[in-house]
């Protein structure tokens, strides 16, 4: 009989069982890789926050249209730009965050290998409108400020109609050349829950798309704004010398100025930036959560737009007001707020020039 006191040894077949638990809890430790190692939690949050932009981002873009399109601000340049690009905001919100939501959601492309192809064209190619449409709103600036009658000419119904179709369809070609199998390739990587660029197709596909849709719009924008800036400041010193009202209306002109090109140029390096450069530094995906993350900041921009681009400016106010209210039925006769609003229209014909 054995005694209380003895230890019972374990057999073979439990000292397998045992050893083969052990293997299996460390090959599954060592074979944790990519996003499953992560809580989800983290998947959860990621799909709430990709839901919640995608909802303000949508209504606030269509509100900023119906806000254009029903009030005399649909005849002047800078609103007819921030139209376009609101739209390609809305169908950024509309499209592609809910897929991106649901990708979250199941931690997979739970969808055809087609429509992830088309998920990945239509994304490359909305932030590649946004880039450009940015660029024309600094250069329309530009032109404004520094070469007026440039302005006067570069805003004629046939050059104007022609930058914004350049706008649309020059990133266009970029992301059709993939689809029908001429030059790069789109597929789903699952580290990073995303409809992208191929890591087994050539790299120069994607080192061109990023250099034409980022590093020269960033130049061009910076080249912009900062020549901006100095016209602005030396304006500003020789109003200065002026009467009071002169030194009084410089000084807001400048600082209103100043303040939306520090705004659009903050969202503009914050939103894009960091995306770019992890998409660039870290090619082979060694890191997901950057990649996942980074993409909110620039989420965050679209949906943000219409406070940039129309909030800190009166005449859209007062194009909300209408739209809310509304009473977008009822004649504006209110005519734009300043000299330079009203030279930001578009020229129909030779007749209605102003004046030089």
């Amino acid at each position: 009989m054995m005694s209380s006191y003895e230890i019972v040894q374990p057999t073979g077949t439990d000292r397998s069982l045992n050893i083969s638990q052990y293997d299996r809890i460390g090959n599954a430790s060592a074979s944790c890789d990519g996003i499953h190692c992560y809580s989800g939690v983290i998947f959860e949050v990621a799909t709430i926050m990709t839901i919640v932009l995608a909802v303000f981002g949508a209504f606030g873009n269509v509100l900023t249209i119906l806000a254009i399109v029903t009030s005399r601000l649909k005849m002047n340049v800078n609103s007819i730009l921030i139209c376009n690009l609101s739209v390609a905001d809305v169908v950024y919100c509309s499209f592609i965050l809910p897929l991106q939501a649901m990708t979250f959601y199941h931690k997979g492309w739970t969808l055809s290998d087609l429509l992830c192809q088309l998920h990945a064209s239509l994304r490359i190619w909305l932030i590649g409108v946004n880039m450009m449409l940015l660029s024309t709103i600094a250069f329309y600036r530009f032109l404004h400020v520094v070469h007026p009658q440039s302005h006067t000419r570069y805003t004629q119904r046939p050059w104007f109609i022609a930058a914004c179709v350049l706008c649309w369809a020059l990133p266009f070609f970029f992301c059709i050349t993939p689809l029908i199998g001429i030059w790069g390739s789109f597929d789903f990587q699952e580290r990073i829950l995303q409809c992208t660029f191929s890591t087994n197709s050539s790299k120069s596909h994607k080192i061109t798309t990023i250099t034409a849709g980022y590093v020269v719009p960033c130049l061009f924008i910076c080249v912009c704004y900062a020549r901006l800036g100095c016209v602005v400041c030396t304006s500003r010193q020789r109003a200065s010398r002026g009467s009071q009202y002169r030194r009084q209306r410089a000084r807001r002109e400048s600082f209103r100025l100043t303040g939306m090109m520090l705004l659009i140029f903050l969202g503009f390096l914050i939103g894009t930036t960091p995306f770019f450069i992890i998409n660039t530094v870290d090619n082979r995906l060694k890191y997901p959560m950057p990649h996942i993350w980074s993409p909110f900041l620039a989420w965050i921009m679209y949906s943000m737009n219409p406070v940039i681009y129309t909030v800190m400016d009166v005449n859209f106010q007062r194009a909300y007001h209408r739209l809310l209210l509304c009473m977008i039925f009822k004649p504006d006769n209110v005519a734009e707020t300043s000299v330079a609003d009203r030279q930001s229209s578009l020229i129909k014909g030779k007749h209605d020039q102003p004046p030089q």
